[in-house]
């Protein structure tokens, strides 16, 4: 495992990214930037204003709760960036009509029908997500401890119940994940996603964004959301275990119930396994990364320059902001220096 994974970085930066389709997004605490490589070779940037769901409300933010915030927030965000990027790059064909159907949705629900089909997306993305990984591992848990007469009844029985499901849940899982990465659109996808890794790498090491200093680095990163999925199945497990083993529908409704509450610790740990030296806590991130050996792969010269696109247009926006705010907050502390002297 390259030791530059848990060096400590030297710019704190919570700037996080995603590998679109030919592109990468980077998003900070208050901008998010998209670049794509478009079919005429050129790189197109767009920016946006961009603040977390955490960031909007103080209840949000508060550890535990804002886990599963930022997991339904992610989600959004990612699924609308994704749609966006398809049709920079040209895969949509700008001259191609409106199908009956879109025209249909229009008229029905308005010239935001896109948004509708955004979040029904997200639904769908979550209802499978949660059917496969979590309904069916249980729903195959319970019909084996039947086959093999598992008394589910006692402590020891739930335990091995609870250990066949998060086993099969595991296997699920990276079943899943070598499976899409057999198709070579997502291979490129996966190479973004390594150009993003290794351009955040390069940033908060302090070093120009050259093509140069970006592929020296590590694709693999304790921060990227395929580590967080790994802790958030390994969690789950553990939580299960205390749940016990009930029917069929009395499970499900348990881990559908819990789910938030499994967010909630996992983002912590995971949050914790990126900034701490305790080994224990870095072991549960560690098949996460692992896994970064599949969902990252190598980029080109091209890719990363796609990367380095996107990260320097939300840290000049960023900075840009900083610079605008800062001759009133001069103003602020000059009013309140005149204030004093005044009351002494």
């Amino acid at each position: 495992m390259n030791k530059e994974i848990w060096q400590k970085p030297k710019i704190a930066s919570n700037i996080g990214g995603e590998a679109l389709i030919e592109g990468v997004m980077m998003r900070g605490t208050g901008h998010m930037a998209m670049s794509v490589r478009k079919a005429s070779g050129e790189i197109y940037t767009e920016v946006k204003p961009s603040v977390p769901a955490t960031k909007k409300n103080k209840i949000f933010g508060f550890p535990f709760v804002r886990g599963a915030v930022s997991m339904i927030d992610s989600m959004v965000t990612g699924i609308k960036v994704l749609l966006d990027s398809a049709e920079h790059v040209d895969l949509v064909d700008e001259d191609e009509k409106e199908s009956k159907f879109e025209l249909w949705l229009q008229k029905k629900l308005g010239k935001n029908y896109i948004n509708y089909l955004l979040y029904s997306s997200v639904v769908v993305a979550m209802v499978f997500a949660i059917g496969l990984f979590m309904l069916l591992p249980n729903f195959i848990a319970d019909v084996l401890t039947d086959v093999f007469s598992i008394n589910t009844g006692t402590s020891g029985g739930a335990i091995i119940a609870n250990a066949i499901e998060g086993l099969l849940r595991i296997g699920i899982f990276l079943l899943y994940i070598f499976l899409v990465s057999k198709y070579n659109d997502i291979k490129r996808v996966f190479q973004y996603h390594g150009a993003e890794h290794k351009t955040i790498y390069a940033y908060e090491n302090g070093e120009e964004l050259t093509v140069e200093n970006v592929r020296k680095h590590t694709t693999l990163h304790p921060r990227c959301g395929t580590t967080f999925l790994f802790v958030v199945i390994i969690i789950s497990i553990i939580v299960f275990a205390f749940a016990g083993w009930h029917n069929k529908l009395l499970n499900m409704m348990i881990r559908l119930a819990l789910l938030p509450v499994i967010a909630g610790i996992a983002y912590e740990v995971f949050k914790l396994a990126a900034k701490t030296d305790n080994k224990l806590i870095r072991a549960i991130s560690m098949p996460g990364l692992m896994l970064q050996k599949i969902t990252t792969q190598e980029p080109d010269d091209s890719m990363l320059e796609v990367a380095i696109a996107s990260l320097k247009a939300v840290v000049d926006a960023q900075n840009n902001e900083e610079k605008e705010k800062m001759p009133e907050k001069e103003a602020v502390c000059t009013k309140e220096s005149v204030s004093g002297d005044a009351d002494q």
